[in-house]
């Protein structure tokens, strides 16, 4: 970019001119532009088509040049008083040089002049949206979300699917989860395509089965007993498989498909182990994932599988088949995230897959995603990968509210497009494309919020805050992790920070309902560190009885019954939110573990009222596997730990 003097002044009537041949794409790109226009500056211009241009005056020129020296998605804008020129190698390179317009342009209409010559690292640069765990968003919801990425010039959207989608073959399948159809899917796709965006088939096909295997009807489908994983030596499997893609991917005109394949914990401890010992070790996997191959390029699909059981076996990397596309993955700050040199080194392609950090949490961990995020594209320029795709998952129960991944989705659309930023530039652009506030502070508030996480045992994948918000009392699995000091100090922040946020309106006015969900955010955060704080007093008490006298059993009492009525509140806060992007299959999921925390306070706080501690022993110390395997047991949505 190369800044100039003076600026582009718009005014009423003014023309974006198009060229003859220029396509509905191009119409649709002009329409956005003349829509930018009208909203920021309330000023009206023309859209006409000109075959020659140099006599109209000031005007807008939008034209596409293949074998300009521009890749498809790039392009040269040009800013003088009297013309803007945009050339563009296509016609997703022309709908991105009017977003950055928009990022350009003033309220009072003049735009500065300037010459900008623009192209993305990568090719592929999205966000793959959980719609699996819990929370199934709404048409208007996912339609909000492309909107966003084409704001943020991401062109590739995954949602990830495990049974919430509805097969008409297979009406068991996703009964009562508010499942997506193919009308919707089909609706998606095209405003997707419409925005420049490639919605990408995305169907698990290997692990993380038990939503269906728990059915009767697929059970015997199952590797193991523990319904987690598919039998690759049962034929059904792969007739079950058939029909789901003969139903799914025809719906979806890119011809990429992402069939997961991840995290098969059980896959050969089984029905396949006999297959597994003839084909050694990853050799099942192999075989599964060219068979899976073999199904989707029957509907004119490439297959992408995550790369995770790939990394277990690394000997057997060269046997990848070179028309499969791996999909690397890692979600914590530190990390080895130039493994994905050993695929580059074999000639196979690959996409690098870091994370928003939203789930297990009440709020992001804006640090860790924004570090993670960085050094796994920085790898992937390095190594070559052709995309990076920002997973947004929901683990247990996907509680996690919508608006808080958009800092997230921001971030990974600047690494995936030119690297890193100054983070006080970053967070201006952040908080102008996505809230229409100029000032930067919902950035701010953002990072402020996404701070507050270390309240004691640092846990991976996840903030303590979030397991003691929804931890049962009668175990303590969880509290016993706490730090009193630092919960005392995470409570006086967020109390402060809370009311910063919800004063704070006016710099959402472009996405209210974020603002709605990170006020709700701020509280839950809150109440949290006040429960972890109760809940060490209680462990106190449960491992020393003698130590608080009546009068003191009766105080934490009460505050845990109170507490107890604050949670129950938050829940239907949290519901009403919920419903606001999402139908109302899965949250029965969270319903259960807010309940099962308001249960354990109020059993706490009777047992406190009758001096009659738990007959059980306390918990010496926090224990991470024994604590994740009662979570997963109790909510009936992963395996147990490997």
């Amino acid at each position: 970019m190369r800044a100039g003097v003076g600026a582009f002044a718009l005014r009423d009537g003014l023309p974006i001119v198009l060229e003859p041949a220029a396509s509905e794409a191009d119409d649709r790109t002009a329409d956005r532009l003349r829509s930018v226009v009208s909203e920021r500056c309330d000023v009206a211009l023309s859209i006409e088509g000109h075959a020659e241009a140099d006599d109209l005056g000031p005007r807008i020129e939008l034209r596409r040049r293949t074998g300009a020296g521009l890749p498809e998605q790039g392009y040269r804008l040009s800013i003088s008083p009297v013309r803007v020129e945009v050339v563009a190698g296509g016609a997703p390179g022309l709908r991105y040089a009017v977003e950055t317009l928009r990022q350009l342009l003033p309220e009072n209409g003049r735009i500065p002049t300037c010459e900008i010559e623009d192209a993305p690292d990568f090719r592929y640069r999205g966000v793959m949206l959980d719609v699996s765990r819990g929370k199934v968003p709404t048409i208007e919801a996912v339609r909000d979300v492309i909107d966003l990425c084409a704001r943020m010039k991401l062109n590739v959207l995954m949602l990830y699917t495990e049974h919430t989608f509805r097969f008409r073959r297979h009406p068991e399948i996703g009964e009562g989860a508010s499942p997506l159809d193919a009308a919707d899917m089909r609706a998606l796709d095209a405003y997707a395509a419409q925005n420049h965006v490639e919605l990408v088939p995305t169907l698990q096909s290997l692990g993380h089965m038990r939503h269906i295997l728990k059915i009767p009807t697929y059970r015997s489908l199952a590797e193991t007993d523990r319904l987690w994983t598919l039998a690759p030596v049962d034929p059904n499997t792969y007739k079950l498989l058939a029909d789901l893609y003969a139903e799914y991917l025809p719906n979806f005109r890119s011809n990429l498909f992402n069939a997961n394949c991840d995290e098969p914990y059980d896959l050969g401890s089984g029905r396949s182990a006999e297959r597994s010992r003839e084909l050694g070790p990853g050799g099942l996997f192999l075989e599964h994932v060219r068979r899976v191959r073999d199904l989707a390029s029957a509907h004119g699909k490439r297959t992408l599988v995550w790369g995770d059981v790939v990394h277990q076996h690394p000997a057997r990397t060269t046997e990848i088949d070179r028309d499969l596309v791996l999909l690397d993955w890692w979600y914590e700050a530190q990390g080895d995230f130039d493994r994905v040199k050993r695929f580059a080194e074999n000639g196979i392609e690959f996409w690098v897959c870091p994370g928003t950090s939203t789930w297990n949490c009440l709020f992001p961990r804006i640090e860790n995603a924004e570090q993670n995020i960085a050094r796994y594209a920085e790898a992937g320029r390095r190594h070559g990968a052709a995309g990076l795709v920002n997973t947004d998952w929901g683990d247990h129960g996907h509680y996690n509210l919508q608006g808080y991944s958009w800092m997230g989705y921001a971030w990974g659309a600047q690494q995936a497009w030119s690297g890193d930023e100054d983070p006080a530039t970053f967070d201006r652009a952040f908080s102008q494309t996505v809230f229409d506030d100029a000032s930067g502070n919902a950035a701010k508030l953002y990072r402020q919020l996404g701070a507050v996480h270390d309240v004691g045992q640092r846990l991976m994948n996840g903030s303590l805050l979030q397991f003691i918000f929804f931890d049962d009392l009668g175990s303590s699995l969880y509290a016993v992790a706490g730090d009193r000091r630092k919960l005392r100090s995470a409570a006086s922040r967020l109390e402060k920070l809370r009311k910063k946020i919800a004063a704070a309106g006016a710099h959402f006015s472009g996405e209210p309902r974020a603002h709605d969900e990170m006020v709700y955010a701020a509280d839950a955060s809150e109440f949290a560190a006040r429960k972890g704080l109760a809940a060490l007093d209680w462990l106190a008490w449960w491992k020393r009885p003698a130590g608080l006298d009546a009068r003191g059993r009766r105080a934490l009492a009460r505050r845990l019954r109170k507490l107890a009525d604050e949670q129950g509140r938050l829940g239907r806060r949290l519901k009403k939110l919920w419903l606001a992007r999402a139908g109302a299959g899965g949250f029965e999921v969270t319903a259960g573990r807010l309940s099962g925390s308001v249960r354990g306070l109020r059993a706490a706080a009777g047992a406190l009222e009758k001096n009659r501690p738990p007959a059980t022993a306390p918990p010496a110390a926090f224990d991470f596997s024994t604590a994740y395997r009662a979570l997963t047991a109790g909510i009936d949505s992963g395996p147990e730990l490997p």
